[in-house]
């Protein structure tokens, strides 16, 4: 796979590191998260910082970006799940040694506030990250069958997901017809859009690029776009994928009008790029596991999303 690095895919037996970039997870939700990746067969090994608390962070920046590189420099550990998202991962950007993480490239999954990492750690490592479930979130709640297999698939198998089949109560729409291929980039808009002249938000240009976000009001992600379209090559992207926007409804007079949908349609309708949407990723109740940086491609006339490689070796 030409320009990416993939990292070693994870087995029974595997050692994966359970940390906290952002915010502390609740202890129940710990608890579950770690019996079920057990049963799976998987070693988790807790770092002491996701237990700590400043604020709504999970103890301060450097301990929080300390915590990462260990995990990433430690040899003994195969993968790195993240436990929760929430706030303050942007905060660790210019703390993080890259090249650590460069030189021991591992699994790494997370979402939301995580997009800060997932798309930081690609641009400057170009290693495939993970935009995937979380111990103490997914995994620490009702267990949902298709969300599980998805992620052990994009974990554990060489071979590419292939076409992906939609799960009950999902179908996706289009919003622009065509056919694109390229790496896929993307994750949480808000985490993107704040992303923009840090330096640390890869390019868009010949992408297919994936959004998600939630509790975010329609003008709201009017604005994020807006930034991305006039601060980033966003326009540049081969293709782009909608995932689930949730909790967006207007909350004050002056800015109702239009939904989360109608903004959408606003900015990619007049677009030459095929847009597809419904895909099952963010923070819906069901979502596949994307490695960031493979190959995918898009096609309206079927309405398939076709990951055409893997994410790990």
């Amino acid at each position: 796979m030409a320009g990416t690095i993939r990292p070693n895919k994870l087995r029974a037996g595997s050692t994966v590191a359970i940390i906290a970039p952002a915010g502390p997870p609740r202890p129940d939700r710990l608890r579950k998260g770690l019996k079920f990746l057990e049963a799976h067969r998987y070693n988790p090994k807790i770092f002491p910082q996701l237990k700590r608390k400043l604020g709504y962070l999970a103890s301060d920046d450097k301990t929080r970006a300390e915590a990462l590189l260990r995990a990433f420099e430690d040899d003994s550990i195969d993968g790195i799940f993240a436990a929760r998202g929430g706030y303050g991962c942007l905060r660790l950007l210019s703390l993080i040694d890259f090249d650590i993480i460069g030189r021991h490239p591992k699994v790494f999954v997370g979402y939301s506030d995580l997009t800060a990492l997932l798309l930081s750690i690609y641009k400057e490592c170009g290693l495939a990250t993970f935009h995937g479930p979380m111990v103490a979130v997914e995994f620490g709640r009702k267990l949902k069958k298709y969300t599980c297999a998805q992620f052990f698939r994009a974990l554990e198998q060489k071979a590419p997901l292939g076409k992906i089949e939609m799960p009950a109560g999902y179908k996706l729409g289009v919003i622009n017809s065509g056919r694109a291929e390229g790496e896929i980039v993307g994750g949480n808009l808000s985490l993107i859009a704040r992303m923009a002249g840090t330096g640390f938000l890869p390019s868009f240009k010949g992408k297919i690029v994936f959004i998600e976000d939630t509790e975010e009001e329609p003008y709201r992600l009017d604005a994020y776009l807006a930034q991305l379209f006039l601060a980033t090559d966003l326009g540049e992207a081969s293709g782009f994928i909608i995932g689930e926007i949730t909790r967006t409804e207007a909350r004050y007079g002056h800015a109702k009008g239009w939904t989360a949908g109608h903004v959408i349609k606003d900015y990619f309708s007049g677009l030459r790029q095929p847009v597809i949407t419904g895909f099952p990723c963010g923070h819906g109740k069901e979502k596949i596991t994307i490695p960031i940086g493979v190959k995918v491609l898009i096609d309206t006339n079927d309405r398939t999303v076709e990951f055409l490689e893997s994410g790990v070796k």
